[in-house]
């Protein structure tokens, strides 16, 4: 990094107790541009490293619900066989049924004691028929809802099929999204580089200085405020303080040799000297 570039962040470490309303300098507004750039950066990292996990998450529910469509598909043809069977048994008991009725028939025409015998066995055999028959018809009815319903549920899981192909669709279109962003963030970056001539990892560190100066600034006031042994105070302090103000000083130091010096550029941000 140039001098008078150094120089510049320098003076941003300088300003961070400045007021907010002092106006920006070409140093703030290149540590805010890289700022934006890497929040940006980390959105698009995130968004590109959540798309194949929305991915492989909608692949794997697709496969449960087309297991349970399956098996919803199983139980509505069980449904189908146990109505079909409860058909031929209520057919049974209606045949079954009539032959208690001839038999009935016969009874009757029959003297004492054997036909009376053979009237109230056919008597019998048809109350029971009668409930057994019913008993089916019953059974039958219900089977045929839980056939119905099965189609309702099996209807149900083909919309979130295609409830889940649609997000698998759109989790790939985010993918590519997040693809085609970092390529332009990328694009960005270059020309954020040749327009302020610093790396983002300077830009970074000069922000993070900053802030931390900020509050080293509003801790040092409050203790100021609110402390009356100042020689302690500086006493403890001083050997924390004192490679800082070395380093500050070795830095201003570089960035006043570097004016100085006559072959020092001093164009390369853009013509913006602090």
């Amino acid at each position: 990094m140039s001098a008078p570039r150094r120089r510049r962040w320098i003076d941003v470490l300088r300003r961070a107790a400045e007021p907010a309303s002092a106006a920006e300098t070409p140093a703030d507004i290149d540590t805010a541009l890289w700022s934006a750039h890497g929040e940006a950066q980390r959105a698009v990292s995130e968004a590109a490293d959540g798309a194949p996990r929305l991915m492989e998450t909608v692949t794997r529910q697709r496969a449960s619900i087309e297991g349970v469509s399956e098996r919803a598909g199983a139980m509505a043809a069980h449904a189908e066989g146990l109505t079909l069977a409860a058909t031929r048994v209520a057919d049974l008991f209606e045949r079954l049924s009539v032959v208690a009725l001839n038999a009935g028939l016969e009874g009757a025409r029959n003297p004492e004691p054997q036909g009376k015998a053979l009237l109230l066995l056919s008597e019998e055999i048809r109350t029971h028929t009668t409930r057994g028959a019913d008993a089916t018809r019953d059974l039958v009815a219900v089977v045929e809802e839980m056939a119905a319903e099965t189609s309702l549920i099996r209807g149900e899981l083909a919309n979130v099929l295609m409830a889940a192909d649609e997000t698998g669709g759109s989790a790939r279109a985010l993918g590519d999204a997040a693809g085609r962003a970092g390529l332009a963030l990328a694009d960005v970056e270059r020309h954020l580089r040749r327009a302020t001539g610093i790396d983002p990892e300077v830009a970074r560190a000069v922000a993070l200085a900053a802030e931390h100066a900020r509050g080293l600034l509003s801790a040092l006031s409050t203790l100021r405020a609110t402390t009356p042994a100042r020689p302690l105070l500086l006493g403890a302090l001083r050997p924390v303080l004192a490679p800082l103000s070395r380093l500050l000083g070795e830095l201003g130091d570089e960035g006043r040799t570097g004016e100085a010096s006559p072959g020092s550029p001093q164009g390369d941000d853009g013509g913006a000297s602090p």
